[in-house]
């Protein structure tokens, strides 16, 4: 038993080597942890506070001297044609435009390409026209925020979904197929090593660079005020879901004929596993076909939480159905292997 288990490591130990040699690995895992940690650059950041400002006033009136007075926020520019106008928000040379074109009647122009700054000066607009109007109020709107999510740690159930899913479907099934290039598994059949250690070996390097590259994300983006029982949730959540994803890998690699047979399967396989997901909110059609990948549980158990503090009690349905998708995933890879390693004999 004890150099069953040796010989399993040693397995991982040279996938572990090879990974850090081979690039395309090394970027597949390094790329989605460097993005995690530049959103946390966005935590500090705020919307624009000072906004350029063009105004045609066709009816010469003192609407221009007003938002002076009134917007300091605004560094107002006089324009004296529409078309300039429109030009200069089109270049990027003004962030916002007003035409007046009598007391009660305006047309605003806004970049539709910066939409941090487009919804931003909508409001803005809005209001400071309202106050030159004196239109009284249509309605009182206290909008309170609720929680302190940061920026990093909204995005993070994402990234760490995409991830965990890449490598598990895309670098697993590419270097277990690599194992049949190299006429590997030809090898085994003559040496003291079993079929099913190869398997295991490659599984555990799936689940183990899964999970340490999420410990990864979670340090550089500072997540470490969780209570017990969210730590707890968070590790069995991401264990589960490496589990999948690296049974999916392999169930390619068994499957593909060799190494750019299964990038391929893995590629079209990667993104419709991936993509409702992303989606799911959009409406009740895509949250249900969200809800037959197994990156929707991960991603909806990591985000509940991350975001909401949840523990064991919270993400019990998502880790049921994550154990009952990796029981029938690891199934059907050892019933593929099984059968795969027949052949051979």
């Amino acid at each position: 038993m004890v150099g069953k288990v040796r010989r399993i490591w040693a397995f991982v130990k040279k996938d572990l080597h090879e990974s850090i040699k081979n690039r395309s690995i090394f970027i597949a895992v390094i790329l989605p942890v460097v993005a995690s940690l530049l959103f946390g650059f966005l935590d500090n950041a705020q919307t624009p506070k000072s906004f350029t400002l063009g105004i045609y006033d066709q009816i010469d009136s003192e609407f221009t001297q007003f938002v002076q007075n009134t917007a300091l926020n605004f560094k107002v520019t006089v324009v004296v044609d529409q078309e300039e106008g429109r030009d200069l928000v089109k270049t990027g040379q003004l962030d916002g435009f007003i035409v007046m074109k009598d007391h009660h009647r305006f047309q605003v122009f806004l970049d539709s390409q910066r939409p941090v700054y487009f919804f931003a000066l909508s409001e803005n607009i809005t209001n400071l026209i309202e106050i030159y109007l004196q239109a009284p109020p249509r309605y009182d709107l206290e909008i309170i925020s609720v929680g302190n999510a940061t920026v990093s740690r909204s995005v993070l159930p994402v990234w760490i979904t995409i991830t965990m899913s890449m490598i598990g479907v895309m670098v697993v099934s590419g270097m277990f197929a690599e194992e049949k290039d190299n006429k590997t598994i030809e090898a085994i059949g003559v040496s003291p090593v079993g079929y099913d250690e190869l398997l295991l070996g490659k599984g555990v390097f799936g689940v183990l660079l899964s999970l340490g590259t999420v410990i990864v994300m979670l340090l550089l983006n500072r997540v470490l005020n969780l209570g017990f029982s969210s730590w707890l949730a968070l590790v069995s959540l991401t264990f589960t879901g490496a589990v999948c994803f690296t049974a999916i890998g392999l169930l390619i690699g068994v499957l593909a004929s060799g190494q750019s047979t299964a990038r391929s399967v893995a590629t079209m396989i990667y993104f419709p596993l991936l993509f409702p997901t992303l989606i799911s909110d959009l409406s009740p059609f895509t949250r249900t076909l969200a809800s037959f990948f197994p990156t929707y549980y991960v991603f909806s158990g990591i985000e509940a939480i991350l975001l909401h503090g949840h523990g064991m009690g919270g993400i019990w349905s998502q880790l049921a159905v994550l154990i009952l998708f990796g029981l029938i995933l690891l199934g059907t890879t050892f019933f593929a292997y099984g059968r795969m390693v027949n052949a051979l004999d």
